[in-house]
C-alpha cells in the first residue's frame, strides 16, 4: 500500500510512490527517439525499467533522502545516479523526464529547474498536476521561462481500479493553462535554447 500525503489545503490527496517496485507510469504521448534520458526526481527508480526501453543511457537525479535505498534494489537499473544538481545540470541529455515531481516543489525551485532544463536537453517530458502543492500554476511557469515550445496536452485521470492513469481528453497547451481545474496534464516541451 502506498502512503498518501494530504495537500496543504486539505482538499485533495496525492499518492507518493516510495519504492521502485511500483509499476512505471509510461507516457501516453509519443516521445522522440532518444539515446540518453535524465529521470528528474527519480526517487527509488519507479520509471527506470520503462526508460531503459527507450534509451541506451538512463540517469537519475533526486535528493539524497530519496536515493538512499535505490542502489541494490531489484529494479535499480540506471547508469548514473546523482543528488548534486550543480553537477547534473552540466550534463547533456536527449530527454528530461519529469513525472509527478514538479507539483511537489516550491514555486521558485520549479521555475529554476525549468530554466536549467532548457540548455540540458532538446525535449522535456512533463506529467504534472495543473497546480503545485503551494498553488502555483505549473504550466504558467513553463510559459514564464520563455524557453520552450510546448506540444498539445493530454488530460489524465487516476483510475482507482487499476491505480494507473488513463487519458480522459486532450487540450491545447493554452487551453490547459486557462483551465480552472486541477487536473493531471502530460506534455512534451521542445527547448528553444538547446
Amino acid at each position: 500500500m502506498m502512503p498518501v500525503m494530504p495537500k496543504r489545503d486539505g482538499r485533495r490527496q496525492t499518492r507518493i510512490v516510495t519504492h521502485a517496485s511500483a509499476k512505471p507510469e509510461p507516457p501516453t504521448i509519443e516521445l522522440p527517439a532518444v539515446e540518453s534520458v535524465l529521470d528528474f526526481g527519480c526517487g527509488l527508480g519507479r520509471n527506470f525499467s520503462y526508460l531503459k526501453t527507450i534509451a541506451r543511457e538512463v540517469s537519475g537525479f533526486d535528493v539524497p533522502e530519496a536515493l538512499a535505498g535505490c542502489e541494490g534494489h531489484p529494479t535499480y537499473g540506471t547508469d548514473r545516479l546523482s543528488n548534486d544538481w550543480n553537477v547534473t545540470r552540466q550534463r547533456r541529455f536527449d530527454l528530461i523526464f519529469a513525472s509527478l515531481v514538479l507539483e511537489h516543489l516550491p514555486t521558485e525551485r520549479v521555475a529554476g529547474f525549468l530554466d536549467d532544463f532548457a540548455p540540458m536537453a532538446p525535449y522535456v517530458y512533463v506529467l504534472t498536476r495543473a497546480r503545485s502543492d503551494s498553488g502555483a500554476a505549473i504550466l504558467d511557469l513553463v510559459v514564464e521561462s520563455r524557453a520552450y515550445d510546448p506540444g498539445p496536452c493530454r488530460i489524465l485521470d487516476h483510475d482507482p481500479s487499476t491505480h494507473r492513469f488513463r487519458v480522459v481528453g486532450e487540450a491545447s497547451f493554452d487551453a490547459a493553462r486557462r483551465s480552472p481545474d486541477d487536473l493531471h496534464y502530460e506534455v512534451l516541451l521542445r527547448s528553444r535554447v538547446f
